[in-house]
C-alpha cells in the first residue's frame, strides 16, 4: 500500500502564482505560474525531500514503494458586487 501526502496548493494573488506546501512532506514549499506546472514541480521534488528529510517522518525513514499525493487547491475569488 503507498504512503499518502497532503499537498496545499494556494494561489498568490500579488506573485500571481500557485504556491504548494504540506506539513506531511518537510520541507516542500515550491511555486509556480499554472496549477498544472505546479503539479509537476511537487511530483518531481517529493521523493528527494522525503529521503532527505526522512528523519523528521513518522517512523525516522523514507518511504518504500510508491507514495499518494493528494493536492487540496484553493483559490479565493472576490465579490463580483462590490
Amino acid at each position: 500500500m503507498a504512503d499518502k501526502y497532503v499537498v496545499t496548493a494556494e494561489w498568490d494573488d500579488e506573485g500571481e502564482v500557485w504556491v504548494a506546501t504540506s506539513d506531511d512532506i518537510p520541507g516542500l514549499v515550491t511555486q509556480a505560474k499554472s496549477l498544472e506546472a505546479l503539479l509537476e514541480r511537487v511530483s518531481a521534488v517529493t521523493p528527494e525531500l522525503l529521503e532527505d528529510n526522512a528523519h523528521l517522518l513518522p517512523g525516522g525513514k523514507a518511504p518504500q514503494g510508491s507514495i499518494d499525493l493528494h493536492i487540496v487547491s484553493q483559490l479565493s475569488i472576490g465579490s463580483a458586487a462590490q
